[in-house]
């Protein structure tokens, strides 16, 4: 089957039964007339299509929502004037409904829900008016000079959940956006000189298209059955990471802040599959097709933009594509104040969400909306704190830290800032990155910036995560797990909140969770990070997968020295005693003075079964780890 996102239209003529059984020719002369001379045209200028005609109405689409909305107006204003002459029991009034939705075409028919709620719509309009639903009137705000009127949810036949409606109000300001009629030329008889140059001409055209859809890689649809991963249900997206077009130091930050809170923004909605930051933004510096990047990610939409920022004025562009039928769904050009990149970053996420899903909830959407800070200053600088914190060394983290505490001297109630602090006093107590601060005292300062970040704002999964994996630090493994749920439910595409999880999911015996999830973790983020493969083993030793534990650490790029004890206690779980205590040989060459006292140190109060750490440690003995 193939499935495509379009704008489907419904029409009909009003009590056109009473008025065939009136007058039944006249009517259907008059009916004819309209088609040919008004709604054809019309419709052809709009690039619509008739899908069918049924009698007294038609099943119609076009592939631009603004486009649909157009062709509805005029052809209502254009039928209010045609009526003007014609005695009230004789006119032809259309009732017309609108929607955005995903259809199944079948020998050039279409099915689906968007369709039959297209259908339902229609019937809530006037005589002579437009309805459409919530989506479509999201779409062309701002691109059309319209109003419309709320009708709010109602509840239509076959329809399981009530459908949002708009009254398009088709006042002075609506005919404004009339045109005239454009009609077709009517053929002429050729010559056969002109047939034949015709014919010539056709065929150097056909030639032409073909080289056109056959040769131009970016404009070649994806099959479904070349993707990498398999295609899920629900509507998949990739944000790249916008290009920036801009001069300065600065260059690079700001692009990767505004993909990125689109893709956080998205990241909310549970109706999407949204691909992680890792694995879309891993693009960023390659020549790769838009095409090859949808196979890889095993995703049908990938959104791409850039950005130019010029004093305090910024200018993004972003394109939608469908990868797998070929085309952009839209792009739009934003002009906009720095002051207003978080609405810019808003308006773009809406947009998308309307497009993709017709029955997405941005009413909850909006629940969770909260403008992050007032001071852009403090916008900035917490993004620099990121950079630095994530190049994971003791003078990033250090950085990092001055970052945040900048930003919070701007702006003392901006939540991530304490977010990205905790994660600096997290790695403090943990590595031992602590600069000229006690360590045992990184602990506190971690949950109090954690707990501050959610008090701050209460609907950020960000602020749970990082509350999260400071309270499993800290042993309390209930709280952590019920930080973590938070954070998952707020933002079920987040693959790095789903694979740090694990590690409290394990301590908690949870570890055949814990394997799916962390599988549910990499299908978010194709190129995800190594620490997710050693999650995965190590995940997959406590759950008995000892062999499944192995492939997973052989396919990292680079085991890291602590690592090893996962692969050497997964071997002496196999047999593999030899290949073990090579392990723990690799794993002392690069640590020298690692111990059984050491791991035990580490794993203290974190199981709640300390037989199942116990047994972890006894195989690191077997292995040859030295006690002292």
């Amino acid at each position: 089957m193939d499935r495509r996102l379009t704008a489907i239209l419904a029409i009909d003529a009003v009590g056109y039964s009473r008025l065939m059984q009136t007058d039944e020719t006249g009517t259907l002369a008059r009916l004819k007339s309209h088609r040919a001379d008004l709604i054809d045209p019309k419709a052809e200028q709009y690039a619509g299509k008739t899908i069918k005609l049924m009698g007294d109405g038609a099943l119609m689409e076009f592939p631009s929502v603004v486009n649909a909305v157009r062709f509805a107006v005029e052809v209502q204003c254009a039928m209010s004037e045609r009526n003007v002459s014609v005695p009230a029991d004789n006119r032809i009034e259309f009732r017309i409904g609108i929607n955005v939705g995903d259809v199944i075409d079948e020998a050039g028919d279409i099915h689906g829900d968007g369709v039959n709620i297209a259908s339902r719509i229609e019937g809530l309009a006037q005589p002579g008016g437009v309805c459409v639903h919530r989506n479509v009137r999201n779409q062309v705000i701002g691109k059309l000079d319209l109003e419309f009127e709320d009708l709010g949810d109602i509840q239509v036949k076959s329809i399981s959940q009530p459908v949002p409606v708009f009254n398009v109000t088709l006042n002075d300001q609506a005919k404004r956006l009339c045109s005239p009629v454009i009609m077709p030329p009517k053929p002429q008889r050729l010559s056969v000189g002109q047939i034949a140059a015709l014919v010539i001409a056709c065929l150097a055209l056909l030639s032409g298209l073909t080289w056109w859809q056959y040769g131009r890689p970016d404009f070649a649809p994806v099959s479904v059955a070349d993707m990498e991963q398999p295609l899920p249900d629900k509507p998949s997206i990739a944000v790249l990471a916008f290009t920036d077009l801009s001069q300065g130091e600065d260059k690079g930050y700001l692009s990767d802040a505004i993909s990125e809170e689109i893709l956080t923004k998205l990241s909310r909605f549970p109706e999407f599959f949204v691909i992680s930051r890792n694995s879309s933004f891993f693009y960023r510096e390659k020549s790769a097709d838009v095409r090859d990047i949808a196979r890889e990610l095993g995703v049908r939409y990938v959104l791409e933009g850039s950005q130019q920022k010029s004093g305090n004025q910024l200018r993004v562009t972003a394109t939608l594509i469908d990868a797998v039928a070929g085309n952009s769904i839209w792009v739009e050009t934003y002009d906009r104040e720095l002051k207003d990149i978080f609405s810019l970053q808003d308006e773009i996420t809406r947009t998308i969400a309307a497009t993709l899903e017709q029955s997405i909830d941005l009413a909850e959407y909006d629940r969770l909306l909260r403008q992050p800070t007032e001071n852009y200053g403090a916008y900035e600088l917490v993004y620099l704190s990121r950079a630095e914190r994530l190049k994971f060394t003791p003078e990033g983290n250090e950085k990092a830290k001055q970052l945040a505490e900048r930003a919070l001297k701007l702006d003392p109630e901006y939540s991530v800032a304490y977010f990205s602090l905790a994660w600096v006093h997290i790695n403090c107590d943990r590595w031992g990155w602590c600069d000229d601060r006690p360590r045992d005292e990184a602990l506190g300062l971690a949950l109090a910036a954690a707990r501050k970040a959610v008090a701050l704002d209460p609907d950020s999964s960000l602020a749970h995560w990082v509350l999260a994996h400071a309270f499993m630090q800290a042993n309390e493994l209930e709280q952590s797990e019920r930080e973590y749920n938070r954070a998952i439910e707020l933002n079920p595409n987040s693959a790095g909140v789903l694979a740090g999880s694990v590690e409290a999911m394990v301590y908690l015996g949870q570890v055949d969770k814990a394997v799916e999830r962390l599988k549910t973790a990499i299908r978010l983020n194709p190129h995800h990070p190594d620490w997710y493969l050693w999650s995965l083993a190590w995940a997959q030793y406590f759950a008995g997968q000892y062999q499944d534990g192995l492939e997973a650490i052989d396919q990292m790029a680079k085991i890291p020295n602590l690592a090893r004890r996962t692969q050497a206690a997964l071997f002496v779980r196999l047999g593999e005693i030899q290949d073990a205590r090579a392990s723990i040989d690799k794993l002392l060459e690069g640590q020298p003075g690692y111990t059984i006292e050491d791991q035990e140190y580490s794993l203290k109060g974190k199981f709640r079964n300390e037989q199942v750490a116990a047994r972890f440690i006894e195989d690191l003995r077997t292995a040859g780890l030295p006690e002292k």
